[in-house]
């Protein structure tokens, strides 16, 4: 089984669309999820917390010449 995930502007073309999905014989069910503008978190905004809360201060300080660790680095997938 595979879920989708889709945005639409107002809850006339959720409904719509519902109605939709819910006439096809391929879906299994379809659901409404209210999601108010600005309440969840952009992936940048993930990202950025996970690396504020848990990234250490020091987690490249021991990096002299970043474009050789890096040269090496991808040496190392070859």
């Amino acid at each position: 089984m595979n879920t989708i995930k889709i945005s639409v502007k107002s809850g006339d073309d959720v409904q719509l669309l519902i109605r939709l999905l819910r006439s096809m014989n391929m879906v299994l069910s379809a659901e409404e999820e209210l999601i108010e503008p600005g309440s969840s978190e952009n992936q940048y905004q993930k990202l950025n917390n996970i690396l504020t809360n848990y990234a250490s201060p020091s987690l490249f300080s021991k990096i002299d010449n970043p474009v050789s660790w890096q040269r090496e680095i991808r040496d190392e997938w070859q």
